[in-house]
């Protein structure tokens, strides 16, 4: 792996824990804003999934859309089918969440499940960009 390539990487692990930051301050808030929770969760995952495909060789496009990124590392990272249809659900928070809308408030109960999917990527993908 060149430089520029390991440079890379490192910028998309470097925002994606920023991300991760942002949702373990904001999930312990008394004020917690689930929504913005949940955006970060799938920038999070957004991200780590840009960074591999990096890794691997693989253009990264300019999409919000984690099942199209998993479709691209499934090649190089197989154990990511299981988590294609969570992927779906966090996908809906990089965009629909973060204007007015039709989209119902987030409740709690539903920004844990995203956070718990969300770990799951990272236990996959954060190994795989270390070095």
């Amino acid at each position: 792996m060149n430089d520029d390539v390991r440079e890379s990487i490192r910028q998309w692990r470097a925002k994606a824990q920023s991300d991760w930051t942002t949702v373990e301050i904001l999930s312990d808030s008394k004020l917690c804003p689930t929504e913005t929770v949940c955006f970060h969760c799938q920038q999070f995952v957004e991200k780590l999934l840009k960074a591999a495909l990096t890794l691997y060789g693989v253009e990264a496009p300019k999409t919000h859309d984690l099942r199209r990124l998993i479709q691209l590392a499934e090649p190089y990272l197989p154990e990511l089918s299981r988590l294609v249809d969570s992927s779906d659900a966090l996908t809906v928070h990089g965009v629909e969440t973060r204007y007015p809308g039709d989209m119902p408030q987030v409740t709690l109960a539903e920004m844990n499940e995203l956070v718990e999917s969300s770990k799951e990527f990272g236990k996959i993908l954060i190994p795989k960009l270390k070095g």
